[in-house]
């Protein structure tokens, strides 16, 4: 198990392939398909595993948004 502050140097193999530490994965209850959430901002990157309740909650915000759009351009036409 790994705790705040750890760091590991990792490096990015054939097709952008990066492998997580086995601590890491373990830590973060991270297996195979898990989802893990990449944002690029100011130069560095940042994952995050994403939750079950993040999915499902990215699911809805993405659904609300299109049909806003969608009611939009009714309102429009």
């Amino acid at each position: 198990m790994v705790g705040d502050g750890f760091e590991a140097v990792v490096k990015v193999g054939r097709k952008g392939v990066i492998v997580l530490p086995k601590a890491v994965r373990e830590t973060l209850g991270l297996r195979e398909g898990s989802l893990i959430l990449l944002e690029l901002e100011g130069g560095e990157i940042t994952l995050r595993p994403l939750t079950p309740r993040r999915v499902r909650l990215g699911g809805r915000v993405s659904r609300i948004v299109r049909e806003a759009k969608l009611e939009e351009l009714q309102l429009e036409g």
